[in-house]
Parts: C-alpha cells; structure tokens; sequence
C-alpha cells in the first residue's frame, strides 16, 4: 500500500487527526448520559450551533457540497485509481462524503450531534489536503 517507508509516519497521524474529531464526539456522547455538565454543555451547544453554523440553509449547502465531493472523488477514483494509496484514499474520502450525507439529512437524536457533523467536515478537509498532497507533491 505504502511503498515509501518514509510515507508511514505521516499517514499514521494524518490517520489519527481525521479520526480524533469522531472519536471526541462519541466521547461526548458517551459522557452525555453520564454527566451533567456534559450534558448541559451540549444542550448549550446545540443551541448555539443551531442559530449559527446549522440553519436550514447551511445544512442544504453542506449537503451540496458533501454530494460534490463524493462526485468528484468517484469520478477520480475511476479515472486516476492507478495506484493502491490513491485508490484507498479516495475510498476513504468517499465514505466521509457518504456518511456525512447521512448524519445531515437524517440527524439522528444524538446529543453530541453537531460534534459529530464537525467531525465529518474535518475529515474530509483533512483527506482532500492529503489527497493533493500526495497528488502534487509526492512523486509516483
């Protein structure tokens, strides 16, 4: 998958930074029926988020966005899959379009939900970085 040996680090902890925003929200969670700061802290949240980052009108832009994105790397995927690292990044970033679709359109009675769709936007923001990284400044 990998052939540069010198590649490993950093994808190791590009892996983790993706993954470590999801992984605070299900924390969130978690502790949301646990403990009542927790829980106060995200009924606050979720109303702040609500007037500001995830009206009716932004979530129709993120939807758009999270749909042209899963376009985009599809049709990527199709034309420029030659190597294995490309394919399963693309795979990746695919996936985090998909679910992001998927906790905005349907969202889902979690108290920790914003947190979650936070998550997902970072990352695909963190993929996409990685993926014209390696598209433009790694050499095949």
């Amino acid at each position: 998958m990998i052939k540069n040996r010198k590649m490993i680090l950093p994808y190791l902890l590009i892996s983790i930074l993706q993954f470590s925003g999801i992984i605070l929200a299900m924390v969130l969670e978690d502790l949301s029926s646990k403990k009542m700061g927790v829980a106060r802290y995200l009924v606050f949240k979720k109303q702040e988020f609500t007037s500001s980052f995830f009206t009716p009108f932004l979530i129709q832009i993120y939807t758009i966005l999270f749909v042209i994105g899963a376009i985009i790397c599809l049709l990527l995927l199709i034309t420029k899959g030659k190597n294995w690292g490309m394919i399963l990044s693309l795979l990746v970033a695919v996936a985090a379009n998909i679910i992001g679709i998927i906790f905005i359109q349907f969202q889902m009675e979690l108290q920790a939900y914003h947190f979650f769709v936070i998550g997902m936007i970072i990352v695909i923001v963190v993929q996409y970085g990685w993926l014209l990284f390696n598209r433009f400044f790694q050499k095949n």
